[in-house]
């Protein structure tokens, strides 16, 4: 695959639905169903199709990776992506119970600091990914009592599509195909199966990023995602100072603890603007740009909150999965994925607010070849279990809640 850099497309951009564009989600009632479609291009970039909602918008993005893993650090890697729709979904929330609440907010800043580990060796089968609790810490200035806005901070929370990702327990789902055959999983391969995702080949998701156009827009419009340069702080703090050698993400032993923060305030213009980076290891700071959908409340000029989290849980199991292929030398030739999630449609369209949940990914692999069908299930089990997202989605994460009121 061709570098994204060799054309002029924008890295996050609204596809053309001028002709009918055949990638649809999950038709739900009374939820709302996100279908991301992800190849990888070279080195460890990779770029997906994220169609948000039945017959919804469509957002093409292009991921990258730092040097830990040999990345050229051109785009936002995938758990950054991650923890700016986890940063955008509380933000939305909050505004919108403060309107339902009558609060005026004057100033809203959300900090998210999402933690990670990885231990063990691929080559063995024993390197695990693992994710803590979030801390999400909410700044406001609103003309209200602090115990309002503490209030406000834990039903944006308790009412987060987004959160509700992290705090229910909720396993994976695969289905693999290889060189365009389905592959039936053995028995003690421990993956849940069936997704019910119809798309059968690699040809067909080739097609579909092919004809992916952008909506012409007027000149001059501002980027929705943008890398910051010289920036060493944020969040009130410079950034860590532990710095990660050239490709240490690609050694067969791990032993190690990532820290990425994400610090996003909507704007006068009711656009979200988010800064993310890897805190530590130390990584460049991305600017991302979120709104809400019209259906949802905004005006759709850039990638929804769940858009984002929805691509970067594909991002991040790309990633292990090319990662496990490359440690292992395996002779992967390409992959792909389409991975289906839903969630809870917004509390304001129900008479009473309650707790969000989402449900189970599912997940369809498609793999282009050499190897035996058992070494396939390997790399497909070893991109699970490394997976830091998917690992958040197989444990119930309680969110650390601080709110300064200033």
């Amino acid at each position: 695959m061709n570098l994204p850099t060799t054309n002029d497309d924008p890295f996050v951009f609204e596809i053309d639905q001028t002709s009918a564009f055949p990638l649809t989600s999950p038709s739900l009632s009374g939820r709302l169903g996100l279908c991301t479609a992800t190849r990888a291009l070279q080195g460890m970039q990779k770029e997906a199709i994220i169609r948000y909602g039945y017959n919804g918008p469509l957002w093409r993005i292009i991921c990258d990776e730092g040097p830990w893993l040999n990345g050229t650090d051109l785009a936002p890697f995938p758990l950054g992506f991650f923890n700016a729709g986890l940063v955008a979904s509380y933000l939305s929330e909050y505004r919108e119970h403060a309107r339902q609440r009558g609060v005026v907010i004057n100033g809203l800043e959300v900090m998210v600091d999402t933690r990670y580990r990885m231990e063990g060796s691929l080559l063995k089968g024993t390197m695990q990914g693992s994710a803590l609790p979030v801390q999400a810490t909410f700044i406001v200035q609103a003309e209200a009592s602090e115990d309002v806005i503490r209030e406000l901070a834990w039903l944006a929370v308790a009412t987060s599509p987004a959160d509700a990702f992290l705090r229910e327990a909720h396993p994976s789902i695969f289905d693999l195909v290889t060189n365009d055959e389905p592959v039936l999983f053995a028995d003690d391969t421990g993956i849940n199966t069936g997704t019910g995702i119809e798309i059968q080949s690699q040809d067909e998701l080739d097609a579909l990023f092919d004809q992916a156009r952008p909506i012409i827009t007027a000149t001059g419009q501002e980027d929705i995602l943008h890398k910051l340069e010289g920036v060493i702080h944020l969040g009130g703090e410079e950034l860590g100072t532990v710095k990660s050698s050239s490709d240490v993400g690609l050694s067969d032993n791990q032993k190690r603890e990532l820290h990425v923060r994400g610090v996003g305030e909507i704007r006068a213009d009711g656009m979200k603007s988010i800064q993310v980076a890897c805190f530590s290891p130390v990584g460049s700071v991305f600017r991302v740009l979120s709104d809400d959908s019209v259906a949802w409340g905004g005006t759709g000029r850039a990638p929804s909150g769940l858009a984002y989290l929805s691509a970067g849980l594909s991002f991040c199991f790309m990633t292990q999965l090319g990662r496990y292929a490359q440690v292992a030398k395996q002779r992967l030739n390409s992959y792909q994925i389409v991975q289906h999630t839903s969630f809870d449609l917004p509390w304001t369209l129900n008479a009473e607010p309650a707790p969000s949940t989402a449900s189970s990914t599912a997940t369809k692999v498609y793999l282009c070849t050499e190897e035996e069908t058992k070494n396939t299930l390997k790399m497909l089990k070893m991109g699970e279990q490394t997976c830091y997202l998917h690992a958040a989605g197989r444990a119930a994460l309680k969110t650390h809640i601080l709110v300064q009121k200033v």
